[in-house]
């Protein structure tokens, strides 16, 4: 962190020091150094370039040697971002982060080469550790330096005061370097001893507009980054950001808080609900209210924690650092119904742990239904799950305490004041045209155009939406001449891509940007050759329809690789991150998706230089849309027709996983639909379309019935003819992974080759090692089976399963009346029939319409069997009303009555559940 690194001199003592830059503007040094004796008057900070500016105490704590300079944010760290605050928190012996400190040592100084008296002084930066017991005892951390020439301690002078680094995150400030030992240790006041200091954080949040946090350094490797400061749509609205304060949900925030506080050393929960209404930004802030000393309790410590990384910086990730926390740890799991895996390595480290800390897992859904069941039956009543017990959002409960009304002002007023702080920090757009901000934001007015005050939906990230947009076109004039809140943020957004293209010196193409945005947003990209893969097919689908004059050119897609990681840098260890929220970024690719005719999801999905995880992450982010956005899904359907055996197993595995079950059902349906309408053209291969419609069959059984939480579509082959010949990609493209390093990741857990190839090894070696022996009878192999729906009709299913339940009805009543009103009535044996004969009725309807049965004695026997028990429950309710009607007669009315209700019951339960048929028989 040499740029933030300063000079500290203090003109009327021969006293000098280090410093760090924690804001534009604002310095932290070591009290010893800027004030001596208790001398508060102003001092001189001088850059590592040699620009200086005299700086007034803005905060001291003489008890903790430690002070924050204000000067002038123009000249000492303009642009500069505000830092990022951590501590050390676990104790893992195998894996020590690296620390780095950089000063102005005296054994560097020199004099001036012209100037007597004068002297120049030259950084030094150094690398160590920090283990969290060494100096413990009297509150410091002790910096064990990893190598060093300087064993005089005279000669450590002036690093006092100067930052200590890890993992990009402020730990301490060294405070009496002359503190120095032989063997390279120095002491460190830990960055939380000055946040617990009074008024320390107040005098940061005054200065920069911002509240600082305290992260968990040690952990960065394994954790989702806090976005970085930055005018743009994706920042504000980020939950994470937390510019809005938290409203509404306190029942749930007590909970969970109690949840945190109980006696387990370790417990996991779920939090589930609809996308957009709040629950990443409730667990946001019950992490920075657990992260505070309880009232009453103003020494007790913390927790720590945070939010664990899709794709974690460490590779592969040391998740047994989780186990040895030393203060008690929250970790929080979004998008957990697609993370199982992950989910599963973390609970198993958690369970065997034997500290004492106590450690909260929360597990972030949609839904819960195609999880979370099966994650209770393997960890309910262990080590780290005790009841499974789930806390539901919904979306009223964001505005439960408040009206639309006042939420809508407070969020205007919120993110006036975060713009406001951002544009006076040199972060903001070039609006001559449009009124600045003032200092205290008048959010009184009404909105500047109807449409502000009508969100999409009920939800409190569409609420939220609105009122940034309102705020936005109220700033500029630009902006005002849009009718809906998404164009205002997402013309706002274009703004903030503008700057970027431009001062990069590349020519600002809006509707290029556009598409590649949108394509950065569907495909996100873990390595640098994914980046470059969906760059590429960028390029191709904006520009497809256009003759191949040339090819693209590499300058310019190295250039947009760039401005993309720019604009949207990740927060863990992917290559990018991709634009937000989800509500925000469907909409910006169903634009796209409009201004291409309808081909863009069409075009994109089957580019042969996207790799299986990208098309895999594209149909999860298409799927998840299609509530808002249901163009998407129509688009994703005919590119999963038009190249079933690529991309269907895919899809398929997206919704057996990842989606709850409406969304599931319907993104299924949307399928089956475009697969029947391509199996129709003359150029369809009439058994890859069978084998299609079957596997979509096989998924819409698992997502109706909850079976197999695992269900992997992808073991599911289409037919081959001979072996798919790979498209050919421009070798060149992965140059610059090859100077890497890189490896391809290895995405799909299962390798059916080599699964295939194991087993005839296996049974090679096993028929060539067994001596010859009596003939053993060969043991047929079970014929394979699918599950196939023939009743796609969502009318018939309705009118199918009305009928059913009407017949079930009918029964009941009939069977009911006769063991109530007969004179069998008194024999307890006779009020079993009633349930035996309903339970007989859906042993037929689940059986023969789930199977496709042979037309053996006993198969067909049953259905009469269990006819003519109701048909003779019938004969008794007409003999107790004294129907005088031929005996016969009467038996075939009863007769007619039951059987289209035993018939629309077994057809019934084929609709919903298919049926199961041998796969050479379809």
């Amino acid at each position: 962190m040499e740029v933030r690194t300063v000079e500290v001199v203090n003109p009327r003592v021969p006293m000098f020091g280090s410093g760090v830059l924690v804001a534009p503007g604002l310095v932290l040094t070591a009290y010893h150094v800027a004030c001596p004796g208790g001398d508060r008057e102003p001092v001189t900070v001088r850059d590592k370039s040699g620009w200086a500016a005299e700086a007034t105490i803005a905060w001291a704590d003489a008890d903790l040697d430690a002070v924050l300079l204000q000067t002038d944010r123009t000249v000492l760290g303009a642009g500069l971002p505000v830092v990022r605050w951590g501590e050390l928190t676990c104790d893992y012996p195998d894996v020590r982060p690296v620390c780095s400190m950089t000063g102005f040592p005296r054994a560097l100084r020199r004099p001036h080469p012209t100037i007597p008296d004068v002297f120049v002084d030259e950084l030094l930066a150094v690398d160590g550790n920090i283990k969290p017991a060494t100096s413990s005892r009297r509150g410091y951390y002790g910096f064990e330096l990893t190598s060093t020439s300087l064993e005089s301690a005279e000669l450590w002078q002036g690093m006092s005061g100067a930052g200590a680094f890890c993992n990009e995150r402020l730990v301490g400030v060294a405070t009496f370097a002359s503190d120095f030992r032989h063997g390279g240790l120095l002491h460190l006041m830990p960055a939380a001893r000055l946040f617990a200091s009074p008024g320390f954080t107040d005098t940061v949040t005054a200065v920069t507009g911002m509240t600082p946090q305290l992260q968990p350094a040690d952990l960065r490797l394994l954790l989702d980054d806090v976005p970085d400061p930055r005018l743009s749509t994706s920042y504000l609205l980020d939950a994470r950001s937390a510019v809005v304060p938290l409203s509404g949900m306190t029942a749930q925030l007590d909970a969970l808080e109690a949840w945190c506080r109980t006696s387990r050393p370790t417990d996991v929960t779920a939090v589930t609900g609809i996308a957009g209404i709040g629950k990443t930004r409730l667990i946001t802030e019950l992490i920075h209210r657990l992260g505070q000393p309880r009232p009453g309790s103003p020494t007790a410590r913390g927790w720590t924690g945070g939010f664990l990384a899709d794709n974690p910086l460490q590779q592969p990730p040391h998740y047994r650092m989780l186990a040895t926390s030393k203060y008690p740890l929250l970790l929080a799991v979004d998008y957990a119904e697609t993370r199982r895996d992950q989910v599963d390595q973390v609970l198993d480290v958690l369970a065997a742990r034997h500290t004492s800390q106590p450690v909260r897992v929360l597990l972030l859904a949609r839904g819960r239904d195609n999880w979370w069941p099966s994650l209770r039956r393997a960890r309910q009543g262990k080590a780290v799950m005790s009841t499974g017990a789930t806390v539901d959002v919904d979306p009223a409960d964001a505005l439960a305490e408040t009206t639309t009304e006042h939420a809508f002002d407070t969020a205007k007023h919120a993110f006036a004041e975060r713009i406001h702080t951002l544009r006076s920090a040199g972060l903001g757009d070039d609006w001559a045209t449009s009124p600045l901000l003032p200092d205290t934001p008048d959010t009184s007015t009404g909105p500047m155009f109807t449409a502000a005050v009508k969100p999409a939906d009920d939800t409190v990230i569409s609420l939220h939406m609105a009122a940034l947009a309102d705020v936005l076109a109220s700033l500029n004039d630009d902006f005002a001449r849009y009718d809906n809140p998404m164009d205002v943020l997402i013309a706002h957004e274009v703004s903030y891509w503008k700057r970027i293209v431009e001062a990069r010196g590349e020519h600002f193409d809006e509707k290029l940007m556009r598409t590649l945005v949108a394509v950065q947003t569907v495909t996100g990209a873990t390595k640098l050759h994914n980046a470059q893969a969906a760059v590429t097919a960028g390029f191709d689908v904006h520009h497809a329809g256009f003759p191949d004059a040339a090819p693209n050119d590499r300058r310019l897609l190295a250039a947009y690789e760039d401005i993309l990681t720019a604009a949207y840098p990740s927060g863990d260890g992917a290559h990018w991150g991709s634009m937000g929220p989800d509500l925000l970024g469907a909409a910006l690719v169903a634009d796209v998706e409009d201004n291409s005719g309808g081909q863009f999801i069409e075009r994109l999905l089957p580019h042969p230089y996207l790799e299986e995880h990208q098309q895999h992450r594209a149909l999860t982010v298409v799927a998840r849309a299609t509530s808002t956005q249901p163009v998407l899904a129509v688009g994703a359907a005919r590119a999963v027709a038009a190249a079933p055996g690529k991309l269907l197993p895919l899809a398929a595995r997206t919704v057996a996983a990842e989606l709850d079950t409406d969304t599931a059902r319907n993104w299924l349906h949307g399928l089956q639909d475009a697969l029947d309408e391509r199996a129709q053209q003359p150029d369809a291969d009439p058994d890859l379309y069978t084998w299609a419609n079957n596997l979509v069959s096989t998924s819409l059984t698992h997502v109706e019935t909850g079976l197999g939480d695992y269900f992997n579509a992808s073991e599911q082959q289409p037919p081959q003819d001979g072996p798919e010949e790979a498209p050919e990609v421009d070798d060149d493209l992965e140059d610059e992974d090859d100077d890497l390093g890189e490896e391809e990741p290895d995405w799909d857990p299962y390798d059916e080759a080599s699964e295939e190839e194991t087993r005839e090894a296996v049974d090679g070696d096993c028929s060539a090692d067994i001596p010859d022996g009596p003939a053993e009878t060969e043991v047929p192999k079970p014929r394979p089976t699918v599950v196939v729906h023939t009743i796609k009709s969502r009318t018939a299913r309705g009118a199918l399963t009305a009928a059913a339940v009407m017949h079930l009805a009918f029964v009941a009543f009939v069977t009911g009346s006769v063991a109530y009103f007969s004179d069998y009535s008194s024999d307890p044996s006779f009020w079993f029939l009633p349930p035996l004969i309903i339970c007989a009725h859906l042993f037929i309807g689940s059986f023969y319409g789930h199977r496709q049965l042979p037309a053996a004695f006993a198969t067909l026997l049953a259905p009469p069997l269990f006819l003519f028990m109701a048909v003779g429950m019938g004969m008794m309710f007409s003999d107790l009303h004294e129907v005088d009607v031929n005996p016969v007669l009467m038996a075939l009315v009863w007769a007619g009555a039951f059987s289209p209700g035993m018939v629309a019951l077994t057809y019934a339960f084929r609709a919903w559940f298919g049926q199961i048929r041998f796969t050479d028989d379809t």
